[in-house]
């Protein structure tokens, strides 16, 4: 009897031994899996930011605000009077940077215009130079745009409420203007020709997002 005491004990021990064995086992297993997934997690490849080919840049005569990517813009239109037409010559500009754009396009994304005073609104791209432009508008009226290569507008895109000159555009947004081609550091102009709504106040104003796209 006392044997076999004996050697039940024994083989306890051992057992004992063996589950801490595989204890420690396990931990270490453990320790190296969550090793492994740290590592994958923050092991990651970076992602250099490409240069956009085409970007924004500030006009003289209206207020603009260009994003972080330099592709889209924001630009206040104000001090407008009723049913009358006002003409920002050198609203915007963009540029070029790299190489031959087949697909160039300007899109009208979004208007913001809370009290309405945008009747209809038109812009005109040209090429940039030394020359002046002779540019009709919507209204009939003729404007000279100056910084120009001396030809008409390559391209158009407008927006207007319903009812308005249907020259100035589409009634909804997004809306483009047809694709035109660019070369590496040519400059454009944008000339922004808008009617403001029979009884509107001066002090109101509307927020146009404008986007560059291209293929």
């Amino acid at each position: 009897m006392y044997c076999y005491r004996r050697y039940t004990l024994q083989h306890r021990i051992r057992a004992s031994r063996i589950i801490i064995i595989a204890l420690v086992i396990a931990l270490a297993s453990i320790t190296l899996v969550a090793a492994a997934i740290y590592y994958f997690y923050t092991a990651q490849v970076q992602v250099n930011v490409e240069t956009p080919k085409v970007t924004w840049v500030t006009g003289s005569d209206i207020a603009a605000s260009i994003g972080t990517n330099k592709t889209s813009c924001q630009i206040t239109i104000g001090n407008l009077e009723p049913n009358a037409t006002t003409c920002y010559t050198n609203a915007l500009k963009f540029t070029v940077n790299t190489a031959t754009v087949n697909g160039m396009s300007v899109q009208i994304t979004s208007v913001s215009d809370t009290n309405s005073i945008i009747w209809g609104i038109r812009l005109y791209v040209f090429n940039q130079s030394a020359s002046s432009s002779s540019l009709t508008l919507v209204d009939g009226g003729n404007v000279t745009i100056g910084s120009t290569d001396g030809n008409a507008a390559v391209a158009q895109v407008g927006y207007r409420q319903t009812g308005a000159n249907s020259a100035y555009g589409s009634t909804t947004t997004p809306t483009g203007s047809g694709n035109f081609a660019a070369t590496a550091g040519q400059n454009f102009i944008i000339v922004v020709e808008v009617m403001g709504k029979d009884g509107i106040l001066s002090t109101y104003a509307a927020t146009l997002t404008l986007k560059l796209l291209w293929s």
